[in-house]
């Protein structure tokens, strides 16, 4: 009992060198420590030997690796390449912040940093190939390109829903910005955007607002 009583509250180091740690509040949250600091496996107070097995069986620090092991680490690091070459590579796919799926297309003329949204490559294969006369499209060097000035809308909603049937492109942010905000039906709104007339709605909007502003003041 005299023994229980002393050593209430202390946990022996398991490093194997006899010190105990005392047990504190902030143990019962964090947990308590399995080692004095410093007194692990691989630390000054190590009481095992170099010659003991279990120290590189718990080790994995380099300097305890053979000469062959580091130089086969070594060599793997080499032979890794740099995008396809990678074995990480998962083809120049990316989401970003915000959602969007980016494909790696540096080639592209309109790639922002390497990369070209995903949705506006659906859209500029898709009108390639099957309307080549569309207005939306603007030739560079002999190839037809998605104008930048075109917005590509995702019908549902869901940013990385990127097939052909969900998407629905715009001439300008300004129709982008028609089709939220107008209270129109749909093919009304799809009507006025064909004919150019939601330029006309939205300056209308614009001045509304102003003169809304102006009476407040």
């Amino acid at each position: 009992m005299k023994w229980v009583r002393r050593h209430r509250r202390k946990h022996v180091c398991m490093c194997g060198c006899g010190e105990v740690i005392e047990i504190k509040p902030e143990h019962y949250s964090r947990g308590v420590p399995k080692y004095i600091k410093g007194h692990n496996f691989n630390g000054d107070h190590n009481p095992r030997t170099e010659d003991d097995p279990e120290v590189h069986k718990r080790s994995s620090t380099w300097e305890v690796l053979s000469d062959e092991e580091k130089q086969r680490r070594l060599d793997n690091l080499k032979s890794f390449g740099k995008m396809e070459n990678h074995p990480g590579w998962k083809g120049g796919r990316v989401r970003d912040e915000h959602g969007y799926i980016r494909i790696r297309m540096p080639e592209h003329p309109f790639s922002n940093e390497g990369y070209i949204l995903e949705h506006r490559l659906t859209m500029e294969n898709f009108l390639r190939e099957k309307y080549p006369g569309s207005p939306y499209l603007h030739m560079y060097k002999k190839i037809l390109y998605l104008k930048p000035e075109v917005v590509v809308h995702h019908v549902d909603e869901v940013k990385d829903n990127n097939d052909i049937n969900n998407l629905f492109p715009f001439p300008d942010n300004a129709a982008h910005i028609f089709w939220h905000s107008s209270s129109l039906p749909d093919k009304e709104k799809i009507k006025r955007i064909k004919s150019g007339l939601y330029k006309t709605y939205i300056r209308e909007e614009l001045l509304n607002k102003d003169d809304g502003k102006n009476k407040n003041n």
